[in-house]
């Protein structure tokens, strides 16, 4: 597959109209391994739910955004410059090229890890050719 991370810095910090913090975006560690079939993308999103995940596919750009709440429950207290500003969400970008079916991309969430699958596009698909 030729992918292209979109992403732009490891951080970047947003803020939308209205919104009276600004959400700051993480690239999140990831690998892609490749398969007769499929490309299998893993996501590391510590932190984030179901609920809190979306997945979107648009002009061949794979866009991922997991949120979670930055604030502290209970006695635990974070240390660090701006440790504690806002909520944190993770943003990745990948451009998928013309090798993935996009009707046929899954994805999977357990215990913040990700695991999203590209098939491979009928005609990228490794083949084997009779000779006469």
């Amino acid at each position: 597959m030729t992918y292209q991370d979109l992403s732009k810095t490891d951080a970047d910090t947003l803020a939308t109209e209205g919104q009276a913090t600004p959400i700051r975006y993480y690239r999140p560690r990831y690998s892609i391994d490749e398969t007769d079939a499929a490309y299998l993308a893993q996501v590391d999103l510590p932190g984030v739910g179901k609920e809190d995940l979306e997945i979107s596919l648009e002009g061949g750009t794979l866009e991922v955004i997991g949120r979670r709440s930055s604030m502290p429950s209970g006695d635990w207290k974070a240390i660090g410059a701006g440790a504690s500003e806002g909520d944190i969400a993770y943003r990745l970008r990948l451009s998928l090229g013309d090798e993935v079916n996009g009707e046929g991309i899954s994805a999977q969430l357990e215990n913040g890890a990700l695991q999203v699958t590209f098939p491979k596009a009928e005609e990228k698909k490794p083949r084997k050719i009779a000779v006469n």
